[in-house]
């Protein structure tokens, strides 16, 4: 009933605010208005969910769209959102992993923690870890200004100057970003698999198109086979940063995403196969300036068509948009074995370089300590005696007082440049054309060079003249732990309006495209594929292939629409699908939505991995006006 009225009331409200939006849009010339209010109920079905269907998710979405053209020269656009999700008032229900547990046999399983309702108990200890940070995406400047722009062409169409805040989409490939890099992503929501236009995190920007056939300087390149060139200039002095959030329990870093907050890492010790209790981590992020004039992105891209086709070349120069870990300094918790400040008898700080020696000291540190140790006493007696009875740092951990733990802090640092190159091709292959209809296929390729791209390393030499690999490699020193490597990323694609040929009275053609990415990273060893996912062995493949496949078609004179997205990890072996079912069946305004989302994945391998418990069908409702 609490559904009924909420959708109900959504429709009331964007009615009324068409009516007077239309109303005040009467005295201007040149105005259109229109928005939507959508609301969406989804159900998860993985192991946040035990498996059964749980509701999971309730993101609305309200959009008001205006744009008023004063004269031919002119317009000005404007997009405003507000987003958010209800499910932590709504009774959902759904458990993430945190930190290891060292009741269980080596330490080898996470405890649990809920992560949308009140908590507490032996198997979650962390008691209240509601998070609604979800529910209001309410910044005004950086989250409810889709667009605020003005765009100015001359008579000639020589230029087009649009100056504001709004969104340029760049290349050619669908789900996986090869040359799309203008803006970050907001992964908060529906995360990888979410409309790219939805998705891109709008900045203040100026973009100007210029037109050289008519600015009468396209001789030279047409001489050289390049017709129609024209140029594409970016100035961006707002600089965004991916936005998700990472499920974490610990009492001095409580935070929940939600359905797609991405998972606490596994903190296994690769040499023994022993899980690594004791330890938490407090976040907190290292960023560029938000707005700066010296430190803006810039970019460029040239348009051509060639070879009977179009291509451009592209140039990038911004800020990278997800982050590399350092650790920093650390507190040891006295008298707390879950990372408790409050409960501790006593909080000794550590500095990064002794929680280092401490850790990797040969034969008398942490980790030593730990793989010489039965985990999970007399196996079932682990759960009442404890695990891991060892010395922490001076003070026993396990089954002797007092307890201990470390809160260890790490920054996500983004302070990393972005260099970029690249280009794409399209060519309708009109020698190629087949099937009942004699269609074309469309061919498409697009290229990147990455310079210097930031990575943190999955292997290190440890202050104590050791060497460590995944998780314990996090525990360094930044110097050593961080790295760069040029990358190159091609994807190759076709794209199909198909006719099956045994299908009598197809009432329109089935488009359907398919992509084979390469992302080829130099001197790829013993990286980490994204920090701190480093148990279990996620490392980046010295070539790493995709394979991605959209289609769409629809039926019943378009009042019935299906669209599907395919994406496949080879190297990590991770399948990912999306498919929508969308029912215009009640007229201009109502659009229903049945959407399925799912992913298979090894735990924290590639990207289908940190998504593998992101399982979930969506029912959503959208009044348009």
């Amino acid at each position: 009933m609490k559904l009924v009225n909420i959708l109900l009331a959504s429709t009331i409200l964007g009615g009324a605010a068409a009516g007077a939006l239309a109303g005040l849009a009467e005295g201007f010339d040149n105005v259109s208005i229109g928005g939507r209010v959508k609301q969406g109920v989804a159900f998860g079905y993985s192991e946040l969910t035990d498996g059964m269907f749980k509701l999971a998710q309730a993101n609305y979405i309200a959009e008001a769209d205006i744009s008023w053209k004063p004269s031919r020269n002119i317009a000005v656009t404007g997009n405003f959102w507000l987003r958010g999700d209800w499910v932590d008032s709504w009774g959902a229900d759904i458990k993430g992993s945190g930190i290891q547990n060292p009741y269980s046999y080596d330490a080898t399983q996470q405890y649990g923690y809920h992560l949308n309702r009140r908590g507490g108990g032996r198997d979650d200890p962390f008691g209240n870890t509601v998070d609604r940070q979800n529910r209001y995406l309410d910044d005004f400047e950086d989250e409810m200004i889709r667009e605020l722009a003005i765009k100015i062409t001359d008579d000639y169409n020589r230029f087009a100057l649009k100056v504001g805040k709004f969104v340029r989409g760049w290349g050619q490939s669908d789900g996986i970003r090869l040359l799309d890099v203008l803006h970050a992503q907001d992964l908060r929501m529906k995360g990888v698999l979410g409309d790219s236009d939805e998705i891109r995190i709008p900045s203040w920007m100026a973009a100007l198109d210029l037109n050289f056939d008519e600015i009468g300087i396209a001789a030279p390149f047409e001489w050289i086979g390049l017709k129609k060139p024209g140029l594409e200039l970016i100035f961006m002095p707002e600089t965004h940063h991916d936005q998700f959030v990472i499920n974490n329990p610990t009492p001095g870093d409580t935070t929940s995403g939600g359905l797609y907050g991405f998972p606490f890492p596994y903190l296994i010790d690769p040499v023994s196969g022993k899980g690594i209790p004791y330890f938490a981590a407090h976040l907190s992020d290292v960023t560029p300036r938000e707005f700066s004039m010296t430190d803006a992105t810039l970019a460029a891209r040239f348009k051509f068509q060639a070879l009977h086709g179009e291509g451009t070349l592209n140039a990038y120069y911004g800020w990278q948009e997800l982050p590399i870990v350092k650790m920093r300094d650390s507190t040891l918790h006295v008298g707390s074995a879950t990372h408790n400040a409050d409960e501790a008898l006593l909080n000794v700080p550590l500095s990064q370089s002794l929680l280092e020696t401490l850790v990797h000291a040969p034969g008398v540190g942490y980790l030593d300590a730990m793989r010489t140790t039965t985990g999970g006493l007399l196996g079932s007696l682990g759960d009442l005696l404890g695990a891991y009875p060892i010395n922490l740092y001076g003070c026993a951990t396990g089954i002797l007082p007092p307890m201990c733990s470390v809160t260890t802090n790490f920054e996500l640092d983004y302070k990393y440049r972005k260099k970029l190159i690249g280009a794409t091709f399209t060519r309708d292959m009109v020698e190629l054309a087949f099937g009942p209809k004699d269609v074309a296929p469309v061919f498409r390729v697009e290229a990147s060079y990455e310079f210097d791209k930031p990575f943190n390393r999955y292997r290190v030499n440890t202050n104590v003249g050791t060497e460590a690999y995944g998780t314990p490699a996090l525990i360094s020193n930044p110097d050593e732990s961080v790295t760069f490597r040029d990358q190159i990323s091609i994807m190759t694609g076709f794209d199909y309006f198909l006719w099956l040929p045994f299908w009598e009275g197809q009432e329109s053609s089935i488009f359907t495209s398919f992509q084979l990415f390469n992302i080829i990273t130099q001197d790829s060893k013993d990286l980490m594929f994204q920090s701190p996912y480093a148990a279990y062995g996620s490392k980046v493949h010295p070539v790493q292939t995709y394979a991605t496949f959209l289609w769409w078609k629809a039926l019943d004179q378009g009042r019935l629409y299906l669209e599907g997205l395919a994406a496949y990890d080879f190297q990590n072996e991770g399948f990912a699908y999306r498919q929508r079912v969308d029912l215009n069946y009640f007229g201009d305004n109502i659009r229903p939505r049945i959407e399925l989302i799912h992913y298979e994945g090894k735990n924290e391998q590639g990207l289908m991995g940190l998504y593998d418990n992101a399982d979930a069908i969506e029912f959503s409702l959208t009044y348009q006006f």
